[in-house]
């Protein structure tokens, strides 16, 4: 019984003084926390949307203070918040501007879109594509809003059936990409002087983008007919060349030319 008493000191002695040591050395080694990154964690949205280039706010804020810059800013906080990031870190906070727009590649309206099939299932794009979703055109935006729930910066919304995008709070963070599942979102380079592009996905013949929509792209080429065209057609479906983009009048011309209205530019 002694010697069971005995060992139950000397380990509990040495437990006490193992913790002693652990305490004096968590306290003497402890990291104090920079107080910057705290300021910044009340500066930031919090959105952890990753357009920063980082996994979050936090992992964010702890590389800005470390490295005492702003890579690419909170592109969802806005000029404000990026001066306010800037100033905490000493240095003169940079507006930053996407070099690139989000466009939809579907610009139907509700009414516009032909639909011989009324779809009943969940409400999600994803959901309704697995079994055709309703919509006649097998390229079309479905419409069901998936990428607006998405969208951390609510960018994106629904005008009349056909998907809008607010370039002023889009931040490039893709995640619209990533939900459509008719692929129909796509970055195109912003430009000075024009920014115009096809709102139509349908590859297949004259006839049948007629026969779903009224808005779709014929084929017909004559975008790519004008002086110095930037349109190219590829399967069917006219596309915009934005490096051959010399000026903005082949472009506009292109646009004007287009007997389904089919092209847009961004603030259409």
């Amino acid at each position: 019984m002694d010697n069971i008493l005995l060992a139950i000191i000397v380990l509990g002695s040495i437990g006490f003084c193992f913790s002693l040591i652990l305490a004096f050395l968590g306290a003497k080694l402890k990291v104090e926390e920079d107080p910057r990154i705290k300021k910044l964690m009340e500066i930031l949205p919090g959105l952890n949307c990753g357009a920063c280039g980082f996994s979050g706010c936090r992992a964010f804020a702890e590389a800005a203070v470390k490295e005492k810059r702003t890579f690419k800013g909170c592109l969802p906080a806005g000029e404000k918040v990026n001066k306010e990031i800037g100033e905490v870190l000493g240095l003169k906070g940079p507006t930053h501007k996407p070099s690139e727009l989000l466009i939809c590649q579907c610009g139907a309206k509700k009414d516009e879109k032909k639909l011989s099939t009324e779809y009943i299932g969940p409400l999600t794009c994803r959901a309704a594509e697995s079994i055709g979703g309703g919509l006649d055109c097998p390229y079309g935006c479905i419409g069901l809003g998936d990428c607006l729930k998405m969208c951390p910066a609510k960018a994106i919304y629904m005008e009349e059936g056909r998907i809008r995008i607010d370039q002023n709070k889009c931040i490039n963070c893709g995640k619209c990409i990533e939900v459509c599942p008719r692929n129909l979102f796509v970055f195109i380079p912003r430009s000075q002087t024009a920014n115009c592009y096809v709102a139509c996905s349908n590859k297949d013949k004259t006839l049948l983008v007629k026969k779903v929509c009224e808005k779709g792209c014929i084929g017909c080429g004559l975008c790519t007919r004008v002086t110095e065209s930037p349109y190219k057609l590829k399967d069917n479906l006219s596309r915009v060349e934005y490096e051959k983009i010399s000026s903005a009048g082949p472009l506009i011309e292109g646009k004007n030319k287009c007997p389904t209205k089919c092209i847009f530019s961004i603030n259409d």
